[in-house]
Parts: C-alpha cells; sequence; structure tokens
C-alpha cells in the first residue's frame, strides 16, 4: 500500500480517495516502493525520477502508470508539506509584527515621555531666562542709582547745625543770640545735659541758640564759657 490511511502528512482528507490511487499502483504491477523512497524528498526530485521511469523503453507501460499514479500522491504530500511549512513562516511573521507592534508601541510611550520632559524642561528654561533677566535689569538699575549718588556726593553742601530749646522755651522769655564756632561748641554740650535736643537743617547765615532768659544771662552764660 503506497499511501497510508490516517497519515495527515500525505494532504489526503478522503480515505476513498486514498483506496483508488492504493488499487490503481497495485492494479499496475507497482508497489509501495517508489512512495516510500521519495515521501520525503523535494517534488523537483520526484519528477525527476518519474522523468526517467517514463523515458526509459525498457520498462513496462503499467509499470510507468503505477509509478505516475505514486508520483501524483507524492505530489499532494509535497503540497501538503510546502502549505504546513508556509503556515509555520505566516505564524512566525505574525509573532514578529506583533513583536515589533509591542517595541513601537514601547518606543512610542518612550518617546511621548521624553517629550514631555523636554517641554518642561523648556518651559523651566523660559522661566529661568526670565527671572535672570529681571536680576540683571535690577542690577543695572542699582548700579545706575548708585553711580548717580556717587556723582551727586560730591556736590553737597555740608550742613549746619541748629541749636533749639525744648517746648515752652519762647513762652519763658527765650533770646537768640548769635554764637561763633567755638561758643556753639561749648553750648551743645552745655545744652545735650540741660535738656535740649538738636535739629539739622540747611545752613542759615550764622549758628543760632535758642536759651531762656534775656540778654545779661546769657552774657553771663558766654562769658563763664570764655573763661
Amino acid at each position: 500500500m503506497a499511501v497510508e490511511f490516517g497519515d495527515h502528512a500525505s494532504g489526503f482528507r478522503h480515505n476513498e480517495v486514498i483506496r483508488f490511487i492504493n488499487n490503481e499502483v497495485l492494479m499496475n504491477g507497482g508497489s509501495a516502493d517508489f512512495y516510500v523512497a521519495f515521501r520525503s524528498r523535494p517534488w523537483s526530485e520526484v519528477e525527476d525520477r518519474l522523468r526517467a521511469v517514463v523515458a526509459d523503453p525498457q520498462v513496462p507501460r503499467t509499470l510507468k502508470r503505477a509509478c505516475a499514479w505514486s508520483a501524483l500522491a507524492l505530489s499532494v504530500r509535497a503540497a501538503a508539506r510546502q502549505e504546513e511549512q508556509q503556515a509555520h513562516r505566516v505564524r512566525r511573521l505574525q509573532e514578529q509584527v506583533e513583536e515589533l507592534e509591542f517595541a513601537s508601541w514601547t518606543m512610542e510611550s518612550e518617546l511621548q515621555r521624553l517629550r514631555g520632559q523636554r517641554e518642561d524642561a523648556a518651559t523651566q528654561l523660559h522661566f529661568t531666562r526670565a527671572a535672570l533677566q529681571q536680576a540683571v535689569n535690577e542690577c543695572e538699575m542699582l548700579r545706575g542709582r548708585l553711580l548717580q549718588v556717587q556723582r551727586s556726593g560730591g556736590q553737597a553742601t555740608p550742613q549746619a547745625l541748629e541749636i533749639m530749646p525744648v517746648r515752652g522755651a519762647e513762652q519763658h522769655g527765650a533770646a537768640a543770640c548769635p554764637l561763633n564756632a567755638a561758643q556753639q561748641g561749648d553750648m551743645v554740650a552745655a545744652g545735650a545735659q540741660g535738656g535740649l535736643y538738636f535739629e539739622a537743617q540747611m545752613p542759615p547765615p550764622t549758628g543760632v541758640l535758642y536759651v531762656q532768659g534775656g540778654a545779661q544771662e546769657w552774657e553771663a552764660t558766654s562769658a563763664s564759657s570764655l573763661s
């Protein structure tokens, strides 16, 4: 028997077909040798062997017919084997496609994450540049003010010191008397102990000291301070 029943690798699905082929092989004087010898070989080798048998004039015609039926069964087997190999390749390609899709999805997620980080970094850089520019502007403004103060400092005039009595001094007869520089210094020290306060103003023509009493008391005070 050339083709075995239940052999899924044979490519045949119906037992009636297998039985008919086996009968044709046996009725033409053939056997299972041709089928068994080439059932694992590619179709090209099967065809080459069949051509050699058909072209040999010494081979009986019936045997040629038996080899032809065996070659037919082998062609179906080769087609089934090729289909199985093709299905295996398709499954492998599908697996590779799924792997590539998963890798692509992973890379896309990573790309989105990197884009988010880049946008955050760009925003942070923008704010940092703005803060730096603001700090530079403030520094330049303060530097300009400092230069302006330094330029105007050389033109400032010294302020004169004017000694004023405590509240109510004029009500008790305080008199204003002009003082020279030495008298102003002495009276400033004396006024600090007597409850006088000082007020800095723009320099008047002369320093003025307000004290209680009349001109006689002022003369006595001046004489004692000079001595």
